[in-house]
């Protein structure tokens, strides 16, 4: 059990890492920093000093070393555009990204682990197939195109809720509804079948 435990946390540990490194590289071979903040017209004294500032001019390896070592350190950084520390940003996030997450998990839950049960109980029936059926659709549709589609059928076609939330904690709003629908059938029968 402690081998399992250790290997899954190695494995998170690593995938940490790729993914961080990932983006690292990507924002900074996507574009010049300077540039695309103070925008092309800007002076090159400016776009110097800003380079200079945030250590662009350092070779990339340093700048990926710097960016490992402050992230050891839990230091996040100040924001290039905003000039606040970045912590501080996805601080103040946190409200409206749970106001999104937590109505889809519980329908997600409220949704999939009974169908599941219902299909693990029924197996081979039409409830089965469709759970199954349903469940690989949902994952197969990104979930961009069918917030799309479920906006334009709840909100804009039958007017039942809102397109858009006004607050953080408006709940009659859209948003949160596309993401458990292809989660929910991550909780299928064939979890329930072991």
């Amino acid at each position: 059990m402690v081998y399992f435990i250790l290997t899954r946390l190695l494995r998170a540990l690593l995938t940490l890492l790729l993914v961080m490194t990932f983006a690292f590289f990507v924002l900074r071979l996507s574009g010049d920093p300077a540039v695309i903040l103070l925008g092309p017209d800007a002076p090159q004294d400016s776009i110097d000093a800003f380079r200079e500032r945030w250590g662009l001019n350092d070779p990339l390896w340093q700048q990926y070393l710097a960016y490992l070592l402050q992230l050891a350190q839990f230091d996040f950084g100040v924001s290039m555009r905003d000039q606040v520390p970045a912590i501080d940003l996805v601080l103040s996030r946190i409200p409206a990204t749970l106001a999104i997450t937590l109505p889809a998990l519980i329908l997600k839950v409220g949704i999939g682990i009974p169908a599941g049960v219902y299909a693990a109980l029924h197996r081979q029936s039409v409830a089965d197939r469709s759970v199954i059926g349903l469940s690989i659709f949902g994952f197969t549709i990104p979930s961009f195109v069918m917030g799309l589609l479920l906006v334009l059928i709840f909100s804009v076609s039958l007017g039942w809720l809102a397109r858009a939330a006004k607050t953080a904690g408006d709940t009659r709003s859209f948003p949160s509804s596309p993401c458990p629908s292809a989660g929910s059938g991550s909780w299928r029968g064939s979890h329930a079948r072991r």
